[in-house]
């Protein structure tokens, strides 16, 4: 029975290692998609002159959840007449459908600024708020993967280290 025991805490914890390895990939999985809404959204705004509340619900029809929820109410919230702003907006709605993400506190803050600065100026100042968002999510992409692998390994490597030494020692 204490064997048993013994296996599981050990096996615990080079899951935790395998799941914290996840953890990174899925990290940089939520910027790519961020990649892709900014993208998205170029296109409606730019492209398809689609007024704002046309353009994240169109960007939204396109995504996957949570992310399609999280766009298409803040097109929604934008429609409605209760005055909200969409700073307002934009930070209910992170705080609601990003919660369960793997993007940071910064880059959520990062993701409100580049939405609050699409509701100001002409189609070409968005369209360059934009492009600046997305260099700096490009940015931030190549320097998650530029040590991933090692990070991930080192991660796996960790929890199953710590595993055979919680093994050794209650033994």
């Amino acid at each position: 029975m204490r064997l048993a025991v013994l296996l599981a805490a050990s096996l615990a914890c080079a899951g935790i290692g395998f799941a914290k390895s996840a953890a990174l990939s899925a990290h940089v999985k939520d910027l790519e998609t961020l990649q892709k809404i900014i993208q998205y959204l170029r296109g409606e705004i730019v492209t398809a002159a689609s007024p704002l509340p046309d353009a994240f619900w169109e960007t939204g029809r396109r995504m996957r959840d949570p992310y399609r929820d999280f766009l298409q109410d803040i097109s929604e919230d934008m429609r409605r007449p209760d005055g909200k702003t969409l700073p307002a907006i934009l930070e209910e709605n992170t705080a609601v459908h990003l919660a369960d993400t793997r993007l940071t506190k910064e880059e959520k803050e990062e993701l409100q600024e580049a939405g609050c600065s699409l509701g100001t100026g002409d189609r070409a100042m968005q369209k360059a708020n934009l492009d600046r968002y997305e260099a700096r999510l490009m940015q931030r992409i190549t320097e998650l993967q530029k040590g991933l692998p090692e990070r991930k390994r080192l991660c796996q490597s960790l929890g199953i280290m710590g595993g055979l030494f919680l093994f050794l020692i209650l033994i």
